[in-house]
């Protein structure tokens, strides 16, 4: 019995000893471990090239959390997470610091809350040869635009908008101040301008839809407050990618072609408050030796027939005038050859606004120089718009080979052809969007030509007489579309180079108050 009892305590010894030895050993490994990580770390942080590998940089929550969340931007790990808004809607006073006062005052503020009361004293339009003394004054609220914290940037280059803008308030006859926005997709899309024009219509007069293409065609373009459809026969010409050796893209940049059979209607909306009535239609189209005839319907009855066959290639235009209300124009081709057609206005008598959308999928400014220079004059001359935006950028800090000094040559350029036909007609650079990429680690960041680009945007624009409004400052500046892109409601998209819907609103609403704002400060310079 002794001799059992003491071999079952040696076994048990040994046993003791032995897990004592595996567990110093464990923490031996496990010290090793901890010793090779940290050097490793210390490597990464020596050797710029690794910088990937660094488990912490300046400006992260946590060590070692960013690599849980690459790719992940929306999981939510609170007190770790990336600065931004993750998961659901956040509060107003979160949005605020997030986003910034100035874009989160727009965001619960409904799209139409402006109104015609700061015109006195009646809305009633006013005999255009009332002498001025006897006109209305025009009083702007101070808070119809507060809040906003990025103003348009020159704007003592406004003067003749902001005059037109002032007839136009005061209510006289016929006073129709007009904008033509080009732009690349953002404008396409009709989203900022679908802001502004329903914010300006609502608060100085709906004066008409404005300009829109005779199709869309494959294009990511689309109007609001307006019903447009077309047959798919329709071959789409765009500018942008240099489709005609004569240059003649109409006013819109886009020239559509048809043989017989096809057709295009443009409708007055039936929903919210605005392009609900017209008075006017006016086709712009192309006389040329092969032409065919376009026929005309107005609310379902045929009205007119247009013979567009001519011996030399000109420009001409359509008018047909209605009762003021509710109607429809449709157009459909006929006969032998093509039809050579641009776009389709309507528009209503002034007192108001009209605001054209002439946005080109993926273009750069450089691509309206494709047009023919005396072709697109004569259709900005006709259209005789009061103030030219032009709206590029984005896709342009796509471009990693571009270099500053020649795009600011072609940027001057593009500026000076755009106005040669409408010489006092006023002009304003609109500068692009936050756009963003990912870096080596899965962060967000601004790509980094953008702020060049919109330093030289606003360079030419001072140099060829136009004002600017900063939209990229708008948004926040640096790094703002990955805040644009976190928040909630979430205002960037994924690609990390267009908005979401309500975020264009957003940029709307902002570009509409500091209009607004520079037009109060030129009524208090009067």
């Amino acid at each position: 019995m002794t001799g059992s009892s003491d071999s079952s305590l040696s076994a048990s010894g040994s046993s003791v000893v032995s897990a004592a030895a595996e567990t110093h050993a464990g923490i031996r490994h496990f010290a090793l471990a901890v010793v090779c990580l940290l050097a490793a770390s210390a490597v990464s942080y020596a050797l710029p090239t690794l910088d990937q590998f660094r488990p912490w940089v300046a400006g992260e929550r946590a060590p070692v959390v960013r690599m849980f969340l690459r790719g992940q931007d929306r999981i939510e790990l609170p007190g770790f997470a990336e600065a931004g808004l993750v998961g659901t809607s956040a509060s107003r006073e979160e949005l605020g610091r997030t986003l910034g006062s100035a874009v989160a005052a727009t965001l619960d503020e409904p799209e139409a809350a402006v109104s015609l009361s700061a015109v006195e004293p009646s809305p009633r339009p006013v005999p255009a040869k009332d002498p001025d003394d006897a006109l209305p004054a025009v009083r702007i609220d101070p808070g119809e635009y507060a809040g906003i914290t990025q103003e348009i940037e020159l704007p003592h280059f406004l003067e003749r908008f902001f005059s037109k803008l002032e007839r136009t308030a005061q209510r006289r006859e016929a006073a129709i101040t007009r904008v033509a926005h080009y732009g690349d997709s953002s404008v396409a899309a009709d989203a900022i301008t679908r802001t502004a024009r329903r914010r300006l219509q609502t608060r100085f007069g709906d004066s008409g839809h404005g300009f829109i293409l005779i199709s869309r065609g494959d294009m990511h373009y689309g109007h609001h407050d307006i019903r447009h459809r077309s047959s798919g026969g329709w071959n789409m010409l765009s500018l942008v990618r240099d489709q005609l050796r004569h240059g003649y893209y109409g006013y819109g940049g886009v020239q559509a072609r048809a043989k017989a059979g096809e057709y295009a209607s443009f409708e007055t909306s039936k929903d919210g408050a605005i392009g609900k009535r017209v008075s006017r239609f006016e086709l712009y189209f192309q006389r040329h030796k092969r032409g065919n005839k376009v026929r005309i319907y107005v609310d379902g009855r045929r009205r007119h027939a247009i013979d567009t066959r001519h011996s030399e290639r000109q420009d001409d235009y359509f008018f047909l005038e209605v009762s003021d209300g509710p109607h429809s124009f449709k157009l459909r081709t006929s006969g032998g050859g093509y039809a050579h057609l641009y776009g389709v206005v309507l528009e209503r008598d002034g007192p108001g606004v009209v605001y054209d959308s002439l946005g080109l999928v993926g273009a750069r400014a450089e691509r309206l120089l494709n047009a023919d220079a005396s072709h697109m004059a004569a259709q900005l001359a006709h259209r005789d718009p009061d103030l030219l935006v032009l709206g590029f950028g984005g896709n342009e800090a796509g471009n990693r080979w571009l270099q500053m000094d020649r795009y600011a040559r072609e940027l001057t350029k593009v500026v000076k052809t755009m106005r040669e036909g409408n010489p006092g007609m006023d002009c304003l650079l609109f500068g692009p969007l936050d756009q963003g990429r990912r870096n080596k680690r899965g962060r967000i960041i601004t790509i980094e030509s953008l702020p060049r680009i919109v330093d030289v945007q606003r360079e030419v624009a001072e140099a060829q007489g136009c004002a600017f409004f900063n939209a990229y400052q708008a948004m926040g500046g640096k790094n703002s579309i990955r805040r644009w892109y976190k928040s909630r409601p979430q205002l960037a998209g994924s690609d990390l180079r267009h908005a979401t819907p309500k975020g264009y609103e957003v940029i709307g609403k902002l570009y509409y108050k500091a209009l607004l704002k520079g037009f109060a400060e030129f009524l208090a310079r009067r």
